[in-house]
């Protein structure tokens, strides 16, 4: 079995470049063994008798053969694509020119329209989905609360505001700023906050721990 489409994909994924230059030459290979596998299927079907149990396992293997180097030419090429669109968020609307210079035009191409799409929905959501493009740190986490024990009122970690924690209020509050409130059972952490208060009734498997 011809491996071209095998090392058609090995050499992009072992590639120590963020994506390599385009490989014609097995690109090529790749296509002329298809071509092969399929004039070879083509003849067996037309001159050979289909009771023989060794002409069925023969087309079954030009069949498979031509099916996995398609699916190598689909990897690769997917594989590719899907890099370029993680540049457009890790390297904005411009290519760097060391990658460009490795990219076919029809890429190019592809990441300039990519770009253009991106763009043409945060303007019609009047979102920009570039900011906050990492994670945000625990202390900044929000999370929805009921008090079960007055506590009054306490500094958040902006250190200008204030929260009054009375029993049975509610709160859309960050979770650093009543941490040892959850540890100790006078706050508990809800999932829905528009949950009706009375039917509500902590219990200790309810307590954040």
């Amino acid at each position: 079995m011809d491996t071209s489409g095998s090392q058609l994909v090995r050499e992009l994924l072992e590639s120590s470049y963020l994506i390599p230059s385009y490989s014609n030459h097995l690109i090529k290979k790749v296509n002329l063994q298809i071509k092969k596998e399929k004039k070879d299927l083509d003849e067996i079907i037309t001159n050979e008798d289909y009771d023989s149990p060794s002409l069925s396992a023969t087309i079954l293997y030009h069949h498979f053969s031509i099916r996995r180097s398609k699916r190598c030419l689909c990897v690769y090429h997917n594989e590719r694509l899907k890099t370029i669109k993680r540049l457009r968020w890790t390297h904005g609307s411009t290519l760097p020119s060391e990658i460009s210079e490795n990219c076919l035009q029809e890429e190019r191409n592809f990441f300039q329209e990519y770009s253009l799409l991106l763009m043409k929905y945060m303007s019609q959501i009047r979102l920009d989905l570039y900011q906050n493009m990492n994670p945000p740190c625990s202390k900044n986490i929000y999370i929805h609360v009921l008090v079960v024990n007055d506590i009054g009122e306490i500094l958040t970690n902006f250190e200008t505001q204030t929260i009054r924690l009375l029993k049975g209020s509610k709160h859309y509050v960050r979770y650093n700023d009543v941490k040892k409130f959850l540890k100790n059972g006078d706050v508990i952490q809800i999932t829905n906050p528009k949950e009706n208060l009375q039917t509500m009734t902590p219990t200790k498997n309810q307590i954040n721990k």
